[in-house]
């Protein structure tokens, strides 16, 4: 049995503009189609749902934001925090993962909003910890650039690190509530964590919520090798890009090697990796999607171009399309870099990488139900676990082409869980 979730790119915001099913019971300024989104995802049996985020109007492809707002990509974005309680509203088991970024929120207002939100969440909440590559994104906030990528990570680490002392700067049984001594909370119990030390925050405490009867699942995506020992030492979840049987298992060891060299065991930290699913209904179905998708369109182009031009900081308009791409470095999202250029063989060019992507290579896959169920079955066992985020757009159409076909398939299997425990969203992680 493997675990399975769907990962949201692009924020939520616009979902399915400009594809065939875009509008048809679904308004997205409204939270009606999020919460029909996660009533399907736990009808199927998956374990989370997890909320990408992104603080900013991209205009690095081309010097200009056209592409990003007339495709609805990346903006306009709703803050992911505000969602999470419609969410809740609507399911039972699911796990909803929030993106918040190291890189801005201060980890004080962190701890409290997540608190918060376990508190009202019967422990169905995680936290996806980032750290923002962006330039412009560190525009909004007062700085000139982003700081340098492996120290971004530093301050991730004491971010997490002020986040948990202040969860725990009040003792389990702080709370008395007792009428008759006069004492709702034992002032003993509850003590500022005077973290004045770190090289990044300095934090007072204690936090001003109540305790946790369990702290919110922390989800992670690091592909960097300091990115990768990050997760290792913090994560429950680590999700990661598909890159073959071969680099998805190396990536698998590299992250429990990382687990045990933090003290930690590798078993609790369950690695996910991305994967968007088109379904068909027949092979010949699925070639004819697989060729269709090879013969790119401007706006296909412009679309690949913008995102990776935008999670890279890298200006992909001014790369010969028909020329093969030159070495390349990104003080952004190192490994989605490397993801998108390895897409097609060494010496590929730009316009192959983008034919092989759009064509089901990556982290794309095209197929039956049967198909996909066989490389899913497959995959997970010559990788070792632990299971798949699948990546797509939350629009009825989406969600329902895949889920639909997919789901019985995967079940009938004993691929994909029936029911659900009542420990919560970190236990149903632990069932397998």
């Amino acid at each position: 049995m493997l675990h399975f979730g769907w990962f949201v790119g692009h924020g939520f915001g616009v979902q399915g503009w400009g594809t065939p099913g875009y509008g048809i019971g679904y308004d997205w300024k409204k939270p009606a189609p999020y919460q029909h989104a996660v009533r399907e995802f736990e009808r199927a049996g998956l374990d989370l749902f997890i909320i990408e985020d992104s603080l900013t109007v991209p205009d690095t492809y081309g010097g200009s934001a056209e592409v990003s707002l007339a495709q609805a990509s990346f903006a306009p974005k709703h803050d992911p925090l505000a969602l999470v309680p419609y969410l809740l509203s609507a399911t039972e088991h699911l796990g909803i993962v929030p993106t918040i970024s190291a890189s801005f929120y201060p980890p004080f207002t962190a701890a409290r909003l997540l608190a918060t939100l376990q508190h009202f969440s019967n422990g169905q909440l995680g936290w996806n910890v980032v750290t923002s590559g962006s330039d412009l994104a560190a525009q909004n906030y007062g700085l000139d650039q982003q700081i340098e990528h492996d120290l971004r990570y530093e301050k991730a680490e004491e971010f997490v690190d002020v986040v948990r002392k202040l969860w725990r700067s009040w003792e389990p049984d702080a709370i008395r509530e007792d009428a008759r001594a006069g004492i709702f909370a034992d002032h003993t119990k509850v003590r500022p964590i005077h973290h004045h030390d770190g090289e990044f925050f300095k934090v007072r405490g204690p936090l001003n919520t109540a305790p946790l009867p369990e702290e919110p699942v922390l989800v992670q995506a690091g592909a960097s090798p300091r990115g990768k020992a990050f997760a290792g030492a913090n994560a429950d979840v680590a999700i990661a890009l598909a890159r073959g049987v071969d680099g998805m298992k190396a990536y698998r060891d590299s992250i429990r090697a990382e687990a045990a060299s933090a003290g930690r065991n590798p078993d609790d930290v369950k690695v996910l990796f991305v994967l968007k699913p088109t379904v068909t209904g027949s092979r010949a179905e699925a070639e004819e999607v697989r060729a269709a998708r090879r013969e790119l369109t401007q706006r296909d182009i412009d679309s690949q171009l913008n995102s990776i031009s935008y999670l890279s900081v890298i200006d992909f308009k001014q790369f010969d399309l028909d020329a093969p791409l030159p070495e390349l470095s990104t003080n952004s999202n190192q490994g989605t870099l490397e993801h998108f250029s390895k897409a097609a063989p060494p010496g590929s060019t730009l316009r192959q990488i983008l034919q092989a992507r759009s064509g089901g290579a990556g982290d794309s896959i095209i197929g039956t139900a049967e198909e996909i169920a066989d490389y899913l079955e497959e995959t997970g066992a010559a990788v070792g676990g632990d299971g798949f985020l699948f990546s797509g757009f939350v629009d009825p159409a989406t969600i329902h082409g895949v889920l639909d076909r997919l789901a019985p398939v995967l079940r009938r299997r004993g691929l994909l869980r029936t029911s659900y425990g009542d420990g919560g969203f970190r236990r149903n992680l632990l069932d397998f």
